[in-house]
């Protein structure tokens, strides 16, 4: 083959990327996964309009972003299910879940296909609560004021008093 066969001046032929965006989807499918079993943790969930394929007005869904996956995932009932049954019927408090996604058979307009399933492994990771730390008790204030003599005295033999904003005294 010689050097000018290597290059083609034909920009017409659509490339690899032009067939996923043509027909791939922006959100996680049972093709995506195929036979893996995936573990990731639900980063955000949103409410999404779809476009219905019977051509009726778009219905608004939920979607599950992950930490660990780019697509996002379009809950279906059976998956949104399993999420309110492990999870709750509050949104919010799915963040952080940990899931396992996976494939199985099963049929979509009475044919066999693979669909997407998802098992929730363990609910979110809270932040652990802390106690708040008592307070300190009060210093006489005849104490304190000699503390803050102490700590602010211009006179002090190496504090200049310099970079220190000392702030305007209300009148």
């Amino acid at each position: 083959m010689s050097e000018s066969e290597e290059f083609t001046d034909d920009l017409d032929t659509p490339t690899e990327g032009d067939l996923n965006e043509c027909y791939g989807s922006k959100y996680l499918s049972a093709a995506d996964i195929g036979n893996r079993k995936i573990r990731t943790r639900i980063a955000k969930v949103r409410k999404e309009p779809m476009q219905q394929q019977d051509g009726k007005p778009e219905r608004a869904k939920f979607v599950l972003y992950f930490t660990t996956i780019s697509k996002p995932m379009v809950l279906n009932s059976t998956n949104k299910n399993a999420v309110v049954d492990a999870l709750g019927t509050k949104p919010p408090d799915w963040k952080n879940a940990e899931l396992g996604l996976y494939t199985e058979p099963t049929q979509y307009a009475g044919k066999p296909t693979r669909g997407l399933r998802l098992r929730v492994l363990s609910a979110r990771k809270s932040e652990p609560v802390l106690a708040p730390k008592p307070a300190p008790a009060p210093k006489p204030a005849a104490a304190v004021a000699a503390v803050a003599e102490e700590v602010w005295d211009s006179e002090a033999p190496g504090h200049t008093g310099e970079g220190i904003d000392f702030p305007e005294a209300a009148e």
